[in-house]
């Protein structure tokens, strides 16, 4: 039998992109729960930063509405998951139906309905039948993705979570809500569209990539109370040895926590990184804004590129569906070139994790899209007049 998921409404996964973009905070503290009878006699759960006028709140709310016009990165289809399952992301986007599109690389950006149907080739093209799991346990665990350091750098589960809420749309066209379920903490995901239903086994997916996270953040085997998804039994236990449960034949993928779990303390709490992370995701954000200054959207693209090692301008260009020659010709005209803001972009990412985490210098080279540590040392001492270690060193005996 189906469990019927709670009949809540909650906006959140809209309202932090738009509030930011008019200047507003946006951050957990900000926030405040209200809670009622919607219009449709369900309950309504929606979470607000405490300043915001009631017009825009309604037009949050409208906004909802035009969901269908937002276009989606496809990075995690055709680079991320394709390269863990060896697919060819050509063939995932013919497979598609996407004509036109192969050889367009992960910037390509598709609607909601687009990136679900390539996400529903994965399961045609995977030579895997186990390929839900898997994947999820590799995506945990292996890439660097800017989105999940919301987890890793906070203090506990419940913070993490309602971070990287806010920042979702990041990784693809769903939504997550995270609430109180009486005694539980419960996450549920859901198309950002709301007239495309997202496909049950990326409901399942994202499950994984959470638990495995917060098992990783905590160092503690934690397991879920309940999940559910709507798949069949079969699919159901694919997952179900990951999770150590059995999950429900839900409508609405979910899973929920204890209070003592969601609560439990991240050895990988980082509040500093935090910091300059949450700015980060923020530029990535208004990268999508065609308003935003170019060099603004240059940065916020770069921070999502560079970990992929696409540093070309025609990459950004790309990303940004733009041509180079206006990317360049905008650049000018606001007094600055790629180069320049290539440049900051990384040497600012190299000195967050030179003095933030214990990266060795071979794998910052690695995120920052060199081709090895000499190259990026060479940067480095261009930039500071330090090498990488040397320079770690030093700012580590001026904090004590």
């Amino acid at each position: 039998m189906r469990s019927t998921a709670p009949s809540c409404q909650h906006r959140g996964g809209y309202w932090p992109r738009t509030v930011w973009k008019l200047g507003l905070p946006a951050n957990q503290s900000d926030m405040q729960i209200r809670s009622g009878m919607g219009k449709f006699g369900q309950a309504d759960i929606c979470i607000w930063p405490r300043t915001l006028p009631h017009a825009i709140q309604h037009h949050l709310i409208a906004g909802e509405r035009m969901a269908s016009s937002e276009t989606y990165s496809l990075f995690m289809a055709t680079d991320v998951s394709c390269r863990i399952l060896e697919i060819d992301p050509d063939l995932m986007l013919r497979t598609a139906g996407i004509a036109g599109q192969a050889g367009a690389g992960p910037d390509l950006r598709v609607s909601a309905e687009q990136y679900f149907a390539v996400w529903d080739t994965a399961a045609v093209l995977s030579s895997r039948a186990d390929y839900v799991p898997f994947l999820g346990v590799a995506i945990a665990r292996g890439p660097v993705i800017p989105v999940f350091f919301t987890l890793s750098c906070a203090p506990d589960m419940e913070t993490g979570l309602l971070r990287l809420a806010q920042f979702k749309s990041l990784l693809g066209p769903t939504r997550m809500r995270v609430f109180q379920d009486g005694p539980l903490l419960r996450i549920e995901y859901d198309s950002a569209d709301s007239r495309i239903p997202m496909p049950p086994s990326l409901g399942a997916l994202q499950i994984v990539v959470m638990v495995e996270h917060v098992r990783g953040a905590s160092a503690h085997h934690i397991r879920p109370v309940r999940a559910g998804f709507d798949g069949s039994e079969e699919e159901r236990r694919q997952i179900a040895g990951h999770l150590g449960i059995m999950p429900d034949r839900s409508d609405v993928a979910f899973v929920a926590f204890s209070q003592d779990d969601a609560k439990r303390r991240f050895i990988s709490e980082n509040p500093s990184l935090w910091a300059d992370v949450e700015e980060d995701l923020k530029l990535k954000l208004a990268a999508q804004n065609a308003r935003m200054p170019i060099a603004t959207r240059v940065r916020g693209a770069l921070i999502d590129l560079i970990p992929m090692g696409r540093t070309g301008a025609e990459d950004v260009a790309a990303a940004l569906q733009i041509s180079r020659s206006t990317l360049q010709r905008r650049l000018r005209d606001e007094d600055t070139s790629y180069q320049a803001i290539l440049d900051t972009t990384r040497r600012e990412m190299a000195v967050r994790f030179l003095t933030k985490t214990s990266l060795r210098s071979d794998e910052i080279a690695n995120v920052l899209a060199y081709s090895d540590a000499n190259s990026f040392s060479r940067s480095f001492r261009r930039w500071t007049g330090k090498a990488p270690m040397a320079f770690r060193e030093e700012a580590t005996s001026d904090s004590d």
